[in-house]
């Protein structure tokens, strides 16, 4: 893991006046927790800049300097949780925890591809599944990400995480059979002409079917009279 140095100053007071007065003073409210300890801080501009160099990793490990008074003590601590302004997404609160570097941690490290794809120069498609894995191990043995070289990687096949080869040290907790990348192949799209559309003739057909029965009904009634008249006559 990357290893950073910062100071932060112990807060006498809180709340949401003084926060945004110590924002106004270029000074980020933070907090530290974890074993033994639960203070609130203010972060000095240099150690803003210092955490905006790693982007905010949260797999950093940062050596807190933490002034009391007259008193400082210096622990490690990892980024648990970076709070942004909804407007200008300007960072305005940190929740730092305390770990042991003797003491496995769980995080989550970043998966970074390297290397152009063979199945993407053929055609195919790059997918991306997951973007990171999830670790158990030492502090300091945990990587700042996880380089995924894939220019081998042909259409059709994928990569897992049963793949990825790490220290004898940590172990990777997401499932072994979880895809992380894979290369599929393009599916053309065909257009489909639509044809004039052919009208239905079945009210039709029904139509001149049921004139057939009127006239055939017809011509029975008249051959019945006719053959009934006959009869009175012969009376």
């Amino acid at each position: 893991m990357e290893r950073v140095k910062i100071k932060g100053y112990l807060r006498d007071r809180t709340g949401k006046e003084i926060s945004k007065k110590e924002r106004r003073q270029k000074l980020l409210p933070a907090i530290v927790y974890g074993k033994d300890i639960n203070l609130a801080l203010k972060l000095p501009l240099e150690s803003q800049k210092i955490l905006k160099s790693i982007n905010f990793s949260k797999n950093s490990i940062i050596d807190m300097e933490i002034q009391e008074k007259e008193k400082k003590s210096t622990i490690p601590v990892l980024i648990k949780d970076v709070q942004y302004h909804p407007l200008d997404e300007s960072v305005i609160h940190i929740d730092f925890i305390k770990v042991s570097l003797e003491e496995k941690i769980k995080v989550s490290v970043p998966i970074v591809l390297k290397g152009e794809a063979k199945g993407i120069k053929d055609g195919g498609i790059l997918q991306q599944i997951l973007w990171s894995l999830d670790i158990e191990g030492l502090p300091l043995d945990i990587p700042e990400k996880i380089e995924l070289d894939i220019t081998d990687l042909t259409i059709g096949r994928s990569i897992h995480a049963k793949d990825i080869k790490l220290k004898d040290t940590l172990k990777i907790l997401t499932p072994s059979g979880a895809t992380i990348v894979t290369i599929v192949e393009k599916v053309e799209e065909e257009l489909v002409t639509t044809t004039a559309e052919v009208q239905p003739e079945g009210p039709e057909v029904i139509k001149e079917k049921k004139e057939e029965e009127v006239e055939t009904k017809e011509e029975e009634k008249g051959e019945k009279e006719e053959k009934k008249d006959k009869e009175e006559k012969k009376e």
